[in-house]
């Protein structure tokens, strides 16, 4: 097999590796959190990080967001993983300031989400 074969095979391998265990999270965190009290958020601030690996580079978009529950203020964070950084920049610009429903643990107030299915009316569509 030639070294670009392999390259490619290890490329497939790891991104199918990363969307997997993103998609797997996403999917067990929501069917968790699907019971839980919903209120409403903000989304306050965010930004860019990039992750490197040996064979390429991929983006979060990092978003921090405050919600009241329980007659007090607590915030979170709503992560999403993109393979090109202009895609996870407009992300981060299309959600800052916007309002948003956060579900958040009925005996741990502190302890919240973001699911995607509950912004479909307030968030715009993601590309």
């Amino acid at each position: 097999m030639s070294d670009d074969a392999i390259f490619w095979l290890v490329l497939l391998v790891v991104g199918g590796a990363i969307a997997f265990r993103a998609l797997l999270w996403r999917k067990v965190r929501a069917w968790g959190a699907q019971s839980w009290p919903i209120c409403q958020g903000k989304m306050e601030f965010g930004t860019v990080i990039e992750h490197r690996t040996k064979y390429f580079s991929y983006y979060s978009a990092q978003m921090s967001y405050s919600y009241a529950a329980e007659g007090e203020y607590y915030s979170g964070f709503y992560e999403k993983v993109f393979f090109r950084e202009s895609s996870a920049e407009k992300l981060i610009d299309q959600l800052k300031g916007r309002d948003t429903f956060v579900r958040h643990k009925r005996a741990s107030p502190q302890v919240s989400t973001i699911l995607r299915e509950d912004q479909q009316s307030i968030w715009p569509l993601e590309s």
